[in-house]
């Protein structure tokens, strides 16, 4: 796969917008909110990625939202509550070590030129113990791949889930840092 450029993806969804986003992801992405749920602890999440803020009225109060694209983040207040929005890059998260206790990181991993660095910022904003769970579009990588992907960012992958009528790899990793 080509390596993608992070200025063309956020021109990408900043063009896209938040209202096609919507329509175009909202019930497969409902139903991998649904799967992901069950593996959350409860707590502090860092939604990795939160496009329009999809599953931010999922997560506790205390958690936050991070995308890249000023536009989607703007449609992302609208369903995020109190809960903070950050303009920010996956691959150097603006904030200290271990303070989220878990980490969402739903079809970004694919659209970065450095998935193993998604992998390696995400662990070290997660707490000890903490959950992680990343998706990624099957069409992009295999099974094998997206494992060894992951676990070149250096964790284990504890589950990766193939969920019929997903279109997405599911894996769940407890942080071990």
């Amino acid at each position: 796969m080509s390596q993608p450029d992070k200025s063309r993806v956020k021109a990408r969804y900043d063009e896209l917008g938040g209202k096609l986003y919507n329509v175009r992801y909202m019930e497969e992405q409902t139903a991998k909110y649904e799967h992901i749920l069950a593996y959350l602890g409860r707590g502090k999440t860092l939604d990795n990625g939160c496009g329009t803020g999809l599953f931010l009225p999922f997560l506790d109060q205390y958690s936050v939202g991070l995308d890249i694209s000023s536009k989607l983040l703007k449609e992302a207040r609208e369903k995020a509550g109190n809960r903070a929005l950050v303009q920010g890059d996956s691959e150097n998260l603006p904030f200290r070590a271990a303070v989220f206790d878990n980490m969402v990181s739903i079809t970004v991993i694919q659209n970065l030129p450095s998935s193993n660095k998604l992998v390696a910022e995400s662990s070290r904003v997660v707490t000890q113990n903490g959950t992680l769970v990343i998706s990624s579009l099957k069409r992009v990588y295999s099974e094998d791949e997206f494992s060894n992907l992951v676990e070149t960012g250096g964790l284990t992958v504890n589950i990766v889930n193939d969920i019929e009528n997903i279109n997405d790899w599911i894996a769940v990793i407890r942080n071990t840092r």
